[in-house]
């Protein structure tokens, strides 16, 4: 071993706004490191959704290899989803672990615990996504302190009723975060100073959580902000704040000589919840077909009406149960009913749940359990939905699609497609709350209109050290870890 290496993760931190704050002098950790280090613009497969980009990292491949995309899963041979879980991907310390390389993981997003017995590795003491495992800590005697600390503040799932223009909840949601980010710097220099690990990878998820619902506090002039006021303008700020002062103290807790990244896969942008028309759209347009009561099985039928009740559920009850009910539980619930019965027979294409894209899925013969699709069709469908979405507009004659980017190269790549095969980029009027679709009859309604930011490409990496990472100002997600193995000379 050369030198350790210490790498920290700022879960979505927006790559503008942090060389805003380090200019404006607002956070002087980050800016010292950056005098001694350099910038680098962070490639990452964000543009098919976020959930890919922290697989990509710990593994070092990409999405259609490694499969995720989001938080759910597909499942083609069941025609369901599964709440993601991690199993099947091995993260690139696995094997230092193996070779008795000591290592320091703490709440890698999307990361499976691997058994670190030299060092040690804790999931899930707080995450924003969430695997819903829950806290795993290791070895025994790493458990017991992290079993001693205190519990994050948003351990509490207090937050759930928080809207934008709510004042009081925004500042106790912006504290609340600050407070866990302090508590998160607290625990892992513990940790860092106790078993002096070579390879550190630790992650700070509390921008990613306060950037979806604080967004609109440092871009409060954005028009999908109209009508919202601009309460508690230094929320997010303040995060980022605290953040930067745990990455000073932790930082200065290692060598001179580390070599230390800062990094961020992906960023935010401004939002105002997403569009939630693509399927009811391509039902109405014939490339999905509902399923009918009588058509349905009891099980079905019992899973509708449950659907059903949820969708009309008063917001206060909703507010309640999810404050009251475990991630876990409400996990198990939500699966069955986040898709609607289609019937599969006369289902060409459908869409998939989504927090930010379109997502369009082929049912295609021999992949899907359940397809009709043949596979010298698959082309030709995606070419008439991508001329169909390109095409869509508002009554006024505003596009609503940006792009429609395919992830399978052909079709004997989509045969093997674990992604959503059209992933759709919406314009900004698309969000908005009055649209109506020119020819249509769907409502184009928003979802989850509490998210004030939403995510974006590209990210950023500030690094110190001697390697030769990102000589051209850019570094692929997937090669970071890469970066963290040559600069402690594995």
């Amino acid at each position: 071993m050369n030198t350790k290496v210490l790498a920290i993760g700022v879960d979505a931190a927006e790559s503008t706004l942090v060389r805003r704050m380090i200019e404006q002098d607002e956070l002087p950790a980050l800016r010292s490191l950056l005098a001694g280090g350099r910038w680098l613009e962070v490639q990452s497969p964000s543009t098919i959704g976020s959930g890919a980009v922290w697989p990509t990292f710990l593994t070092g491949t990409e999405p259609v290899e490694h499969g995720i995309y989001s938080e759910w899963k597909w499942l083609p041979e069941t025609m369901s989803l599964r709440r993601y879980e991690g199993h099947h991907l091995t993260p690139f310390w696995k094997t230092l672990a193996q070779q008795e390389v000591s290592l320091g993981v703490f709440d890698v997003p999307f990361a499976p615990p691997v058994g670190i017995t030299r060092g040690f590795e804790v999931c899930e003491w707080w995450a924003h996504d969430s695997t819903a495992t829950g806290l795993q800590a290791g070895p025994d005697h790493i458990r017991a302190l992290v079993s001693e600390a205190p519990a994050h503040p948003l351990s509490a799932n207090r937050f759930t009723a928080t809207t934008p223009d709510s004042k009081s909840n925004l500042g106790e949601l912006a504290a609340a975060c600050s407070a866990g980010a302090e508590l998160r710097g607290a625990l892992v220099q513990r940790l860092l100073e106790d078993t002096q690990p070579e390879i550190s990878v630790v992650v700070f998820p509390e921008v990613h959580h306060a950037g979806h619902q604080l967004w609109h506090t440092v871009a409060s002039d954005h028009p999908f902000y109209n009508g919202i006021r601009a309460n508690g303008q230094s929320a997010l700020k303040d995060v980022y704040r605290s953040v930067d002062r745990q990455i000073g103290k932790l930082v200065e807790s290692v060598d001179s000589a580390a070599t230390v990244m800062v990094f961020a896969l992906h960023g935010m942008r401004p939002a105002l919840g997403f569009p939630a028309f693509l399927g009811p759209l391509l039902c109405e347009l014939g490339f999905s077909q509902l399923a009918t009561w009588r058509s349905q099985t009891w099980s079905s039928r019992a899973v509708s009406l449950f659907a059903a009740a949820k969708r009309h559920t008063p917001t206060p009850l909703k507010k309640l149960y999810y404050q009251l009910t475990p991630s876990t539980a409400t996990y198990k619930l939500a699966r069955p009913t986040m898709l609607p019965a289609y019937d599969w027979q006369r289902t060409r294409a459908f869409s998939l749940p989504t927090d930010q894209y379109g997502w369009i899925r082929i049912n295609l013969i021999d992949r899907e359990s359940q397809g009709i699709v043949p596979l010298d069709e698959y082309e030709e469908l995606c070419t008439e939905l991508e001329q169909m979405l390109l095409t869509l507009a508002s009554e006024d004659g505003e596009l609503l699609a940006r792009e429609v980017r395919r992830t399978a190269n052909g079709a004997e790549s989509g045969r093997v497609n674990p992604l959503p095969d059209l992933v759709v980029h919406w314009r900004e009027a698309a969000f908005t709350p009055s649209l109506k679709i020119k020819g249509s009859n769907v409502s184009a309604q928003l979802v989850s209109t509490k998210s004030t930011g939403q995510h974006k490409s590209p990210g950023f990496c500030i690094y110190r050290g001697s390697g030769g990472i990102g000589t051209d100002g850019v570094v692929d997600a997937k090669d970071l870890n890469r970066a963290i193995m040559a600069g402690c000379g594995v």
